[in-house]
């Protein structure tokens, strides 16, 4: 991934050579799909500089789900990297890693940013905190709500130029044959995610079976996108729906491969989500995507795509899901649909 001719190119950055890294707290699926954006902005504007990815707390899907989508363009994944606690073994871990060009701490907390600004040997530092207080290089104006747009003021900043996260991922040809068997030519096929990491989350199951007969009585077929979580589901919404597909889904076991998952996606006219990774994928995979938003705000949060739309319970009278109208969201699928 090189700059692109024709537009301005990016600053260099002192002492090139050194790498660059990226912090994050936690990383869900959802994060790994968004962030797939500051890779390649990253990538595109620093071809030369190996990027190492360290999640202080906890996993991350790029050393797991995702890690053959981003071999490529990570030196290493570190998850678990326990940059904030016990505190003195986090200052000796952030002491002992290697000077680095730029840095691109995901990360808003101040203190938990300070320690690490202080501790970590960087030429360049980026954070998007309030005020950009601990930034090597400040972005201007307003510091924006949603999590991918700050990160990509930060690089801005860096590069003082404008940066190019947009791509599509690229897929084994065994995952696209077997997306074709699961979803075959010949009909127009809606996703349902109908799961979420938490119940307060999800749209009721009940209004996705009617959206289900909805989507089959405009001649479309009904394609639900089941997890481990959900896999439970499976045997009320099958009596349920006897035309709806549930690709790569049996009693037993859910799609496994991230590639697979994304490789459906692209077979799909369609897709409503609850705010779960599965949504960001199906985004990602760029299939025209509906989100449905309850407690999380959809400012902050919603899946990068470049065909979607968003409804937000809060603005139906609250942050309970159940609020969102069934007729809100036939209406914004039948639109997505159509510029499908």
């Amino acid at each position: 991934m090189r700059p692109q001719p024709g537009l301005p190119q990016p600053k260099p950055l002192p002492h090139p050579g050194q790498g660059i890294a990226v912090i994050s707290e936690r990383e869900s699926l959802g994060d790994g799909f968004y962030k797939l954006h500051l890779l390649r902005a990253l990538r595109r504007a620093y071809p030369g500089e190996a990027i190492d990815w360290y999640v202080s707390e906890g996993p991350s899907p790029y050393g797991g789900m995702m890690a053959p989508i981003v071999a490529r363009d990570l030196r290493k994944v570190v998850p678990f990297a326990g940059f904030r606690r016990p505190r003195l073994e986090a200052m000796r871990r952030l002491r002992s890693l290697p000077p680095y060009s730029l840095v691109i701490d995901n990360r808003t907390n101040n203190a938990v940013v300070l320690a690490t600004r202080l501790l970590l040997r960087a030429h360049l530092y980026q954070a998007p905190t309030p005020g950009y207080l601990f930034c090597s290089r400040r972005p201007g104006g307003i510091r924006p709500m949603h999590k991918l747009a700050r990160l990509m003021k930060l690089l801005e900043a860096v590069t003082g130029a404008p940066v190019d996260g947009a791509g599509e991922i690229e897929l084994p040809p065994a995952m696209l044959e077997t997306a074709g068997r699961l979803l075959p030519p010949g009909a127009r096929y809606i996703g349902l995610v109908p799961g979420a990491s938490g119940p307060e989350r999800c749209w009721p199951l009940a209004r996705y079976i009617e959206l289900a007969g909805w989507i089959a009585a405009q001649g479309a077929k009904p394609a639900f996108i089941l997890g481990p979580v959900e896999l439970a589901l499976l045997p009320r919404l099958r009596e349920a729906l006897p035309q709806a597909l549930f690709p790569g889904c049996s009693e037993s076991e859910t799609i496994k491969e991230v590639e697979l998952s994304l490789a459906l996606g692209r077979r799909m006219a369609g897709a409503v989500s609850n705010d779960t990774g599965t949504g960001h994928l199906l985004g990602a995979a760029g299939t025209p995507l509906l989100s449905l938003f309850g407690p999380t705000d959809p400012r902050v949060w919603r899946p990068v795509a470049t065909r979607s739309a968003v409804i937000w319970a809060r603005d139906h009278g609250g942050p309970q899901m159940e609020r969102i109208p069934f007729a809100a969201v036939t209406e914004a699928l039948q639109g997505l649909m159509k510029q499908a």
